[in-house]
């Protein structure tokens, strides 16, 4: 067992203990009581509490009585999360927490490799090294939500693509539902807030022939941080939601970004409909089309008018000469 696959299992059994106590609800739990529902030594139970509190758990401990749970911290952990979500939801039922990290997106990309389940969540206090496409750095201080969901359903590879789409459109509905601020998609990854970034996206795919085997889908949004917190040169470029007046814990953040994409992915993976089924909501909050653009392929710059994105997520630019230029990868440079 590799060292990430061992902290995933002692971070199971930490969860096991902390779902024990929050089922008493405020009573104490003894030791005993816990070692035999978690399977580790009154010892390693003990060693766990140590360890939540760590994270922020307030808990009592008193002799012949056991511990007793006083309060949470704001860390996504799935005992937190279930409650949150529709019964449904096939996604966040496994959670990883880590405090630093440098790549929750790597990190969950191991536990695939291993073959961590479907839906199984990684979240983090912090990224050293988080990741925007084509290997730029996010910026990822203690504060936002930085979360990696690994997702295993059938998949053609050539509608990958269609997840950072959904995504958007996802968190996009997440943010307004608990905050009632509407951000704009930028496409094909980027929601923004007066032009300035508020969150990113990043899908990353391991594909056997023209399936895809599965999948790490990356989000980071720039939550519970002031203004002030971001670096010079970024203040240009991103922004907060707590800038814009937001006052949202990232569990709720979190559970409101589940619930709202275990629907859109399985409407993709099991009815075929993905994109197309939402590609309408996506135009209309889309801060992309109409604008004159520089577009960055894989191959070109292609710069021109934004046309129409169509229902597989193909982005349609303009040039000045009259060509019409389908974009199926790249990022946008500039929207004027």
């Amino acid at each position: 067992m590799d060292e990430t696959t061992l902290e995933s299992s002692r971070f199971d059994v930490r969860q096991q203990v902390l779902s024990a106590l929050l089922a008493a609800d405020g009573a104490y739990v003894s030791g005993a009581e816990l070692s035999r529902r978690s399977g580790v030594s009154r010892t390693a139970v003990w060693k766990h509490m140590q360890a939540l509190q760590r994270l922020g758990f307030v808990i009592d401990s008193a002799p012949h009585k056991g511990y007793r749970l006083q309060q949470c911290p704001d860390v996504p952990l799935a005992p937190l999360l279930a409650p949150l979500l529709p019964d449904v939801c096939t996604l966040g039922r496994h959670v990883v927490w880590l405090d630093t990290v440098p790549s929750t997106n790597a990190y969950a990309a191991d536990l695939a490799r291993q073959g961590a389940p479907h839906g199984t969540l990684v979240v983090a206090r912090e990224q050293t090294g988080g990741r925007g496409r084509h290997g730029r750095s996010w910026y990822s201080p203690p504060g936002g939500l930085w979360m990696s969901l690994v997702l295993r359903r059938p998949l053609w590879l050539q509608r990958a693509a269609e997840l950072t789409l959904l995504a958007c459109v996802a968190v996009r509905r997440a943010i307004l539902h608990q905050t009632g601020l509407a951000a704009g998609i930028k496409w094909p990854n980027d929601l923004l807030f007066d032009g300035r970034k508020v969150c990113g996206i990043l899908a990353e795919v391991r594909a056997e022939g023209e399936q895809v085997e599965y999948a790490v889908l990356g989000i980071g949004v720039n939550n519970r941080m002031a203004a002030d917190q971001l670096p010079d040169d970024l203040r240009q470029r991103a922004t907060t939601l707590t800038a814009h007046g937001a006052n949202l814990d990232n569990t709720s953040l979190c559970a409101a970004i589940l619930t709202e994409l275990d629907p859109l992915y399985l409407d993709l993976t099991q009815h075929g409909r993905g994109f197309a089924a939402v590609a309408a909501e996506w135009r209309a909050a889309s801060v992309t089309l109409g604008a004159w653009v520089r577009v960055q392929t894989p191959h070109a710059l292609v710069e021109g008018q934004a046309l129409r994105v169509d229902d597989s997520g193909t982005l349609y630019v303009q040039t000045a000469a009259g060509q019409e230029v389908p974009v199926h990868s790249g990022d946008v440079l500039f929207d004027a």
